[in-house]
């Protein structure tokens, strides 16, 4: 038993020499955790609100659910501070950055999540391409095609810096009437309208039942290089079983075999968009692809290789419309002073109930209190590891916790007491106080973690409030590790005393008439 309990104490001080080593400095980097994380509350950060819209008739409120998602992964793969994204209304994304301070960088982030979609020329009835300047004459009615729910993108024929080709004029039906708009959503105007009216019309590629072929229908994507010389950069793509058989609708229709060696023709290109802007319009130059395709362009291999990451990430099913409806630099609400008188008030609380626990409990509420280092020093290295945002709900859970872990105590001690007033032994009462209260310890410690998952589900799905998800989380971890420092740590410690001259001293125990 005591070569047990020996070993026990060894793994015991191994665990917090260790949450020592992982929490001293705070801001210290352990396992590639930089610091504790605090939430947009304490640190202040970016806060961004966007409005979305979809390229066809998909549902909104289902497109902007699974956006969410897809977000929260974009955002996650670039290593942020634990982000609030969520959903306001039925189109419009909440994003919060905790920690960051170049409110750009964080918009680059946020809005580089390439929305990949193809799309071809739009043609009349007798397969003439139709342009810009078709729209600005008289005869719209004679070859417009209400059937087509998507907007028309009209790009510029000269590609940006980084050789794609940025939409100028995009054209929408409102209340049966034509909208011009330019690339920021303002109504376009007269001069921009005839500086590019030879553009051509772009609408969206669908298959025969008129589902869109876009990059939600991706299943993979890798940088390669092709090219005669094997030498170019381009991004090879996988199509799901959906996307496969409606790319090939798609190529069968654009593909002419009288035309493959011909000279280039906007009849037979597949253009391949990524945020509106034209990577490559290569010709379609067979009628069945299997699965797989593509993308070339005037990429570098850095570039291709950043593309391949974005698009496997997921494409979203919605547009974010540049710029957010709204977007602020949030400086922390409660600030730098209120982290550290947080930290004074803590320490300041720990030390007043380590001081009533040794008061009233004596010798065991000094083994109490030495549990009670370890439980705070085991809590704060899990939140840094895990990595767990700490707001002010996520320290009033640890706060709640730490009562929870006295309360255990408390109960321990009581039921030692009345064993001790019974005539027995300090061992025997140590084991009989232990089993006789874990009962209650495990019934109080149960309705905390129902209490816990509950407020967890109403946080992040019902109320999308990271408060509350906070509370829950830590108030949840607390819980845990209280059970183990209340049931082993103190346990440990006390059966070090047991056949020790200290186990005769009764006062020690704030009883009397104890036997050894």
């Amino acid at each position: 038993m005591a070569r047990r309990n020996g070993l026990a104490f060894v793994i015991i001080l191994a665990i917090f020499a260790f949450t020592l080593w992982t929490i001293i400095p705070l801001n210290g980097d352990r396992f590639g955790r930089q610091g504790m994380r605090l939430g947009l509350d304490l640190v202040g950060g970016v806060h961004l609100v966007y409005q979305v819209s979809t390229s066809d008739n998909t549902s909104v409120g289902d497109a902007v659910d699974r956006a969410l998602v897809i977000i929260q992964k974009r955002i996650d793969a670039f290593g942020v501070t634990e982000p609030i994204i969520q959903k306001l209304g039925e189109d419009r994304i909440l994003v919060q950055l905790p920690g960051f301070t170049d409110i750009e960088a964080a918009k680059k982030q946020v809005e580089q999540v390439g929305f990949l979609e193809f799309r071809e020329v739009e043609r009349t009835a007798t397969g003439t391409l139709i342009y810009l300047k078709d729209y600005l004459s008289a005869n719209v009615t004679g070859f417009f095609d209400a059937a087509e729910t998507g907007n028309r993108v009209f790009v510029d024929t000269e590609p940006d810096a980084s050789g794609t080709k940025a939409p100028v004029v995009f054209l929408t039906m409102e209340a049966n009437v034509l909208k011009f708009t330019d690339a920021n959503g303002n109504v376009a105007d007269n001069a921009t309208l005839q500086k590019y009216k030879e553009t051509p019309s772009w609408i969206i590629a669908r298959g025969t039942d008129g589902t869109a072929l876009t990059g939600a229908l991706l299943k993979d994507a890798q940088p390669d290089f092709g090219g005669a010389a094997g030498n170019i950069p381009e991004v090879n793509i996988e199509w799901n079983d959906q996307g496969a058989v409606i790319f090939d609708e798609i190529a069968a229709r654009l593909y002419d075999p009288l035309e493959e060696n011909g000279p280039y023709n906007l009849q037979y290109v597949l253009g391949i968009f990524l945020d509106n802007a034209l990577l490559s319009a290569p010709k379609i130059n067979a009628s069945s692809f299997s699965g797989t395709g593509t993308i070339s362009g005037s990429f570098t291999a850095a570039s291709a290789e950043e593309l391949a990451n974005l698009l496997k990430s997921g494409s979203l099913p919605v547009q974010l419309q540049k710029p957010p409806l709204f977007q602020e630099k949030v400086s922390a609400t409660l600030g730098a002073e209120f982290v550290t008188n947080s930290w004074k008030a803590g320490l300041i609380a720990i030390g007043l109930v380590m001081l009533f626990m040794i008061a009233y409990y004596r010798l065991p509420g000094l083994m109490a209190s030495l549990a009670l280092v370890f439980y705070g020093g085991l809590t704060l290295a899990i939140c840094k590891l895990w990595p767990i945002t700490l707001s002010l709900g996520g320290i009033g859970g640890i706060i709640v916790s730490m009562g929870i872990a006295v309360d255990a105590n408390v109960l321990i001690f009581e039921r030692m007491k009345e064993e001790f007033r019974a005539g027995r032994t300090l061992g025997a009462s140590i084991e009989a106080g232990f089993h006789r209260a874990w009962s209650a310890i495990w019934d109080s410690n149960v309705t905390t973690f129902i209490a816990c998952i509950i407020l967890y589900w109403l946080g992040s799905s019902a109320m999308h409030n990271a408060a509350v998800t906070g509370f829950a989380v830590t108030l949840f971890i607390g819980a845990v590790v209280s059970m183990f420092t209340a049931i082993t740590v103190t346990r440990t410690l006390l059966r070090m005393l047991v056949g020790t001259s200290i186990a005769n001293q009764s006062g020690l125990f704030s009883v009397t008439g104890g036997k050894k």
